[in-house]
């Protein structure tokens, strides 16, 4: 679907310029003329340069209509009816346009999840797949529901990711701006005057000065040093599909970090494959949509493989044991779940598991950066006291009194 800038007239014979969502020219007449308007000429709308790429529609925004939706579910107002109740009563711009463009479709006879299709980047495979399995059994109100509390679930998930690498690079660049403030500005000033005693220099003291100089020399290769290292390395790893492997295999073996990592991946895995297995949805399509969310190559390579395995006739078991994701006590809860057909709530308990697994473990993170912070400042500081104070000790030993 292409936006089109068009101009046409409505039935008062005014002219007037918009822009509209269509499937081809003959698409954008039929939509028009539902509104009233007789196109006289449009064209496919070109995208302007802009710095910035453009923004989508935000996950609180979906929550909110999802949660609407539900409700007027429940009520038993049509989808096309609530749509345009909540479009002409949206303030956001983008929204506004979204929605738009989902009673247009409806109101062209598609259904709510082909219309959702024409949006795959605000909408995702699990959201059409849930909402085609709604329409099939009738129950709406129970998949909105479920929409919307995987949304919640996300964006929980999502803002403890952020918190799980903002703190450490947060801290980090205290310690980075604390050393570069030592380096090159207080440490040239105390060696001057270490030097104005024109005594020897202990080896402990010249090696602060040689640092001290490279700060004050090359301050910009530091700065930049990381900078230059973050963007070279997302490169190498957009580039090539080997390095990519390799660095999102190795980062799960990393220390605290890996792990929680890898349950962050496995608890979204779960929830998802869950809510797919409940509605109605075969286990390899399953399969397929739960991987399709995560953004780690080795994790879905892995799931690629539980794929194959049970294509081949094994069981969930056996082929979630080959892929050496899921610690023994998770395979045996997946073992009962299949055995006694509740593998949706199984695969719910796991990924509520994960989820408590890595609030613990941002906890536990928050908890050793704060002293390792401490530690490190402690020793920086240390270091630069008995380089400069030895000195000056060493003269004043020396005064005869």
């Amino acid at each position: 679907m292409a936006e089109y800038a068009y101009r046409a007239i409505d039935s008062n014979g005014k002219k007037l310029r918009g822009c509209q969502q269509a499937n081809g020219m003959e698409d954008l007449t039929a939509r028009l003329d539902k509104q009233g308007l007789y196109l006289l000429d449009a064209k496919i709308s070109k995208q302007a340069f802009s710095l910035f790429p453009q923004r989508q529609v935000d996950r609180r925004s979906l929550i909110v209509l999802f949660m609407y939706l539900e409700q007027m579910a429940v009520a038993g107002i049509p989808i096309l009816e609530a749509l345009i109740e909540m479009r002409d009563s949206e303030a956001s711009p983008l929204m506004r346009k979204m929605l738009g463009a989902l009673v247009d479709d409806i109101s062209s006879g598609q259904t709510l999840s082909r219309a959702m299709q024409s949006h795959d980047k605000i909408f995702t495979e699990l959201m059409i797949n849930l909402v085609m399995a709604g329409e099939q059994t009738g129950n709406m109100a129970a998949v909105f529901s479920e929409l919307r509390d995987i949304l919640v679930w996300q964006d929980d998930i999502i803002r403890k990711t952020k918190k799980l690498v903002s703190y450490p690079l947060f801290v980090g660049a205290i310690v980075l701006a604390v050393v570069c403030f030592l380096m090159i500005y207080l440490v040239p000033q105390l060696v001057s005057f270490i030097i104005s005693m024109e005594q020897e220099i202990p080896l402990m003291t010249r090696a602060l000065i040689g640092v001290s100089n490279v700060f004050v020399n090359y301050w910009y290769l530091i700065i930049a040093a990381p900078v230059l290292v973050f963007i070279t390395t997302r490169q190498i790893l957009k580039r090539s599909s080997a390095a990519k492997y390799w660095f999102d295999r190795n980062k799960l073996s990393l220390p605290v970090f890996g792990e929680a990592i890898s349950k962050l991946e496995l608890a979204r895995f779960s929830k998802n494959f869950a809510l797919l297995y409940d509605a109605g949805i075969s286990v390899i399509e399953c399969l397929t949509i739960s991987s399709n969310t995560s953004s780690n190559v080795y994790i879905k390579g892995e799931f690629a493989t539980i794929k194959a395995k049970i294509s081949s006739g094994d069981s969930i078991y056996v082929a979630f044991s080959s892929a050496q994701l899921f610690p023994p006590l998770v395979l045996r809860m997946l073992n009962v779940g299949e055995q006694t057909g509740a593998l949706g709530a199984s695969l719910m308990r796991i990924s509520e598991f994960y989820s408590r697994d890595v609030n613990e473990l941002i906890e536990k993170i928050q908890l050793m950066i704060e002293p390792a912070m401490t530690v490190i400042m402690g020793v920086l500081l240390g270091w630069i006291m008995l380089s400069v104070l030895g000195p000056i000790y060493d003269i004043i030993s020396t005064i005869q009194l």
